[in-house]
């Protein structure tokens, strides 16, 4: 049920299940959209002189962050990623609950790989959605990201399981099929998410 004068939708799964396909939707469907990773992405220029002392220039662009040499190695060392998400999540975290304050709309629908993860974000969310799919429809739709099928191997291994974010979550999403057939699932939800407001 919603909490307050919006209904706050999440949606969370692990790499290539098809989050953000799953939250356009929702976005098509009537809802703000907000992305996690996007915001994720604006956090590293307030962070980068810290990463870069500790990391080293590997991962710089010139004055920049290298967003592919940072994902690379974080998700090759555990620590280097523990010490990045230490750094980043609590300045990410607040920003997605300002941005979530600062919605207008009626409706709002926040894609965020993390938000089984984190508990802040996850208390505001009025229905958490897992989206879940078969590892090789996850490889594929990694790939189209550019992330290589080892580097998809690193970083599902330092992901939760299905199971474990499914008992926090109020509808699960299997991606398997076609785009059309994960319309009308998500078309389903919409409708019952709106009748139960």
């Amino acid at each position: 049920m919603r909490r307050g004068t919006k209904v706050v939708i999440g949606v969370g799964g692990n790499v290539g299940v098809g989050k953000t396909a799953v939250a356009e939707i929702f976005r098509d469907l009537g809802a703000e959209y907000i992305s996690a990773d996007a915001i994720g992405w604006e956090v590293l220029p307030e962070i980068s002189a810290i990463l870069r002392d500790e990391f080293g220039s590997q991962i710089m662009n010139g004055m920049d962050i290298d967003k592919k040499k940072l994902r690379e190695l974080v998700f090759s060392d555990p620590e280097k990623l523990m010490f990045l998400n230490r750094i980043s999540h609590p300045i990410l975290v607040k920003k997605i609950l300002r941005r979530i304050e600062d919605v207008k709309s009626d409706v709002l629908i926040i894609d965020a790989a993390l938000l089984f993860d984190w508990d802040d974000v996850y208390d505001v969310i009025d229905y958490p959605i897992l989206v879940t799919a078969d590892r090789d429809k996850k490889v594929v739709r990694a790939r189209a990201k550019g992330i290589g099928e080892e580097l998809f191997e690193k970083i599902s291994a330092m992901q939760k399981d299905d199971e474990k974010m499914a008992t926090r979550a109020r509808y699960v999403i299997e991606n398997n099929g076609t785009i059309d057939e994960l319309r009308e699932k998500c078309s389903k939800i919409y409708g019952e998410i709106s009748n139960d407001c």
